[in-house]
């Protein structure tokens, strides 16, 4: 089964680009109209698939075979193809037994899939990978296959406490890094650990107070450092306690700013940290995708996406982590530092994808599995 989206200013001119590529038997599965004021068609048309291997490392580990090829066919062919389609037959009528017959291919689990896809707006090349996937997987519940197809194509990593190094949030302005901070100390509390919290956020107003404020009631000491070297010093100090993690918060930076950058970098240098971007969902896929290798460049390996619960729609924090290479790691799902964080999985990373968007409370997806 091949999926594409296809954008158009008007719904004729993207119909046509439908049929050109896909053909006549192709499917329409949605329709949407964007702010932009174009129009967006989502289509499906049945096509073998490569079969996988019996000792295949993986159930997917061939599902891009055909798409090579195609990548590989010269334009030359392509405009056979294609004038090929133009002199086919008419599309016979919606009612006619060949539409039935191809409309009935289409099924349940299929339309799902695609439609999530799109409402999220996952990118079309990502979303096309990620339903081959969970259409290959052999189960009925569509959650589970989508959340195989998960597992395959993304990294997931949630490790914090025990660490060598020390950890450092980074990321734009107002993602909630302070919080999830706060939110790592509640957790540390809890579990009748030790950290040690350190702040580079000296210039926005409120920030050190912020912090404070939490970790007053936490009972932990707060260290600021104004500068590269007097955060190298403080780390090496409380480096000494073997049995404390040590957090570090830093202030958001404009990741197209070429001097805030350099800043961060010093940063990360002198405190020889692991720097975790913190990305808030909802962010156009796009930006966040430039976003995230901005930090991935610096040396983020590991995500934590936040205001899940203020947003419906998700498709940047797939993008920020296929483009980036990120490793899903934390979700915070409630404003309140007393929610703490929820460890990203596939299984709840799918049922985000695939649940209902007008239902409130969204970390009932992620209680739903315990890491």
């Amino acid at each position: 089964m091949r999926i594409k989206t296809y954008t158009a200013p008007t719904m004729e001119k993207a119909i046509n680009q439908l049929r050109l590529e896909m053909g006549p038997e192709a499917i329409i599965l949605s329709s949407q109209n964007l702010k932009t004021g174009e129009v967006q068609l989502t289509a499906a048309v049945e096509q073998l698939e490569a079969p996988v291997p019996s000792n295949a490392n993986s159930w997917a580990s061939e599902w891009d075979k055909d798409w090579k090829v195609e990548a590989q066919t010269p334009v030359a062919e392509e405009q056979k193809v294609a004038a090929k389609e133009e002199t086919s037959p008419v599309p016979q009528p919606a009612g006619s037994s060949r539409n039935v017959e191809s409309a009935s291919k289409i099924t349940p689990k299929m339309e799902l899939l695609v439609q999530s896809m799109a409402f999220h707006g996952v990118p079309t090349q990502l979303a096309e990978r990620l339903c081959r996937m969970a259409l290959s997987v052999k189960t009925e519940n569509t959650a589970m296959a989508l959340a195989a197809a998960l597992d395959t194509h993304f990294n997931y990593s949630s490790r914090i406490a025990g660490r060598k190094v020390p950890l450092m949030l980074v990321g734009p302005p107002g993602v909630g890094k302070t919080a999830t901070i706060a939110k790592f100390a509640a957790a540390a509390k809890m579990e009748g650990r030790t950290v040690q919290l350190i702040t580079t956020d000296t210039k926005r107003a409120g920030a050190i107070e912020q912090l404070q404020a939490y970790t007053d009631i936490l009972e932990f000491d707060l260290n600021v450092a104004e500068t590269a070297d007097e955060l190298k010093t403080i780390v090496e100090q409380k480096a000494q306690d073997a049995g404390s993690d040590i957090l570090i918060d830093t202030g958001g930076i404009n990741a197209y700013d070429e001097d805030e950058v350099a800043a961060l970098t010093k940063y990360i240098i002198a405190a020889k940290a692991e720097p975790v971007v913190v990305l808030a969902a909802g962010t156009d896929t796009a930006e966040m995708s430039d976003t995230a290798e901005t930090f991935s460049s610096l040396g983020a390996q590991r995500m934590i996406v936040t205001r899940l619960d203020t947003t419906r729609r998700y498709g940047g924090i797939f993008t920020a982590a296929h483009t980036a290479n990120l490793s899903f790691s934390y979700a915070s799902v409630s404003s309140s530092v007393a929610n703490g964080l929820h460890i990203i999985n596939p299984v709840n990373l799918a049922r985000l994808l695939l649940r209902d968007p007008t239902h409130a409370e969204v970390g009932k997806e992620f209680d739903k599995v315990k890491p």
